[in-house]
């Protein structure tokens, strides 16, 4: 009987591990959904929003080993998933948001660090039992959340998740057991650069990411608005400076990375308002479902024709301009984002001049640092289009928002062409590179 907790426990920290940056969204935006009317609510997934956005930049002044951090994430999912329940109280609301929001920014690839490390020494495995247990736990916890949404339930969905966050956190000490590395005194804490001018950036870029969120879902000036696009140009030009460093040392893994952030971005959240916008009903689903579609085949789909995986990218960034074609080229998109991520992997993980440890939280890292850049793109040119036509910018991201088709080509025109330059850069940057092609 232990040795099946043990196992189930493993898998519903692999389903964490896998869909934790969707489960306490989608928490947390319905318990918004179905509660406008309390401004309280608004907080925790405005939180959640923030610093999943930038978690993985945090990382960098974190000295604790992967194993150590994936139970941390699994303790703030505990928190934060209780302290949710009393969110009436905008303190809890907050810090609950907060300790979610990281927690669904670090699971993943802290776990993805340790479960390589005990696959390369043939410590640990993650099985077909493992599979079965993860499939378990989100029947169980999507039946929870539709009951949550029919009922208004939402405290007993928000308690089940703490409760399946402390059953992954058994899982994150089985598995950190099972793994010789981590008990035989190998992993030793690593030193960080605690730049105080970083700490300042990044708390700054935390309370504009934040602003950039809440103007999607509340009304506010225009004057606020043209304010917030000014700061973001800014902020996304420090941010490009800031990674300067160990983007030259990494250079063209590191361009690699940050257009995968960008590529991402545009897939799941310009395209998810745009299609919207375009075809007049959500697309929330379907956007979703290609994605996972083309992230999971990717890497079999273009693993004998991985030179044309950028020309592909291209392709479908030009076949989302047509309403005709604008679901292929999304797909197109995805299966770049699968089989350049598995490429990504085992060049970073085997790169002499990155620890193990650091390998794939570099990779997410850096990912982060073309998601936002990617986000602040695309709401500067919402902000600046909402201040010259006196536009609401809620109205961009509302179906009935009746944008002028003229106003929202220029968007679409402008947002896509950046990220067609980001791909044809990086793509120009890495092209000779073997350990990039594999050829």
């Amino acid at each position: 009987m232990r040795k099946i907790f043990e196992t189930f426990s493993e898998g519903v920290l692999n389903l964490f591990a896998n869909v934790g940056v969707v489960i306490p969204y989608f928490f947390c935006l319905s318990l918004y959904n179905h509660n406008k009317d309390v401004t309280a609510y608004v907080l925790p997934f405005l939180m959640l929003y923030t610093f999943r956005s930038i978690g993985m930049l945090i990382t960098v002044y974190i000295p604790f080993s992967a194993s150590t951090m994936l139970i941390v994430s699994n303790l703030f999912g505990i928190v934060g998933s209780l302290m949710i329940v009393a969110a009436l109280n905008p303190v809890f609301g907050i810090l609950g948001g907060i300790l979610l929001g990281l927690a669904s920014s670090w699971i993943w690839p802290y776990f993805l660090t340790v479960r390589t490390k005990g696959k390369i020494i043939n410590d640990f495995h993650i099985t077909k039992l493992h599979w079965q247990g993860s499939l378990v736990a989100m029947v169980i916890l999507g039946l929870v959340e539709l009951l949550s949404v029919k009922f208004s339930t939402y405290n007993v969905a928000f308690i089940l998740l703490a409760i399946f966050f402390v059953i992954s956190l058994v899982g994150s000490y089985t598995m950190k057991n099972k793994i010789s590395f981590y008990h035989n005194g190998e992993s030793q804490p690593i030193d960080r650069n605690y730049s105080i001018i970083g700490i300042v950036f990044i708390t700054i870029l935390v309370m504009l990411v934040f602003a950039i969120r809440y103007s999607r879902l509340k009304s506010i000036p225009h004057v606020w608005d043209l304010g917030i696009g000014i700061v973001a140009l800014i902020g996304l030009l420090i941010l490009l400076m800031y990674q300067l460093k160990i983007h030259r040392s990494l250079y063209p893994l590191s361009l690699a990375s940050i257009n995968r952030g960008v590529v991402m971005n545009f897939v799941l959240l310009y395209t998810i308002f745009d299609s919207s916008l375009r075809f007049g009903f959500s697309t929330l689903l379907t956007v979703y479902l290609l994605y996972l579609l083309g992230f999971e085949f990717g890497p079999f789909v273009l693993k004998k024709y991985l030179y044309l995986r950028y020309p592909l990218l291209m392709l479908g960034l030009i076949l989302s301009f047509f309403n005709i074609t604008y679901f292929v080229g999304i797909l197109l998109c995805a299966l770049f984002v699968g089989s350049d991520n598995s490429i990504l992997n085992n060049s970073l993980y085997n790169d002499p001049k990155i620890e193990s440890e650091r390998a794939f939280l570099i990779k997410y890292q850096l990912s982060a640092v073309g998601n936002i850049s990617q986000q602040l793109f695309y709401m500067i040119v919402v902000y600046l289009l909402g201040y010259m036509y006196h536009m609401n910018v809620l109205n961009f991201f509302n179906v009935n928002g009746n944008v002028d088709s003229s106003i929202l080509l220029i968007v679409r025109l402008a947002v896509t062409f950046g990220v067609l330059i980001s791909s044809f850069i990086t793509y120009l940057s890495t092209r000779s590179k073997k350990k990039l092609n594999f050829k």
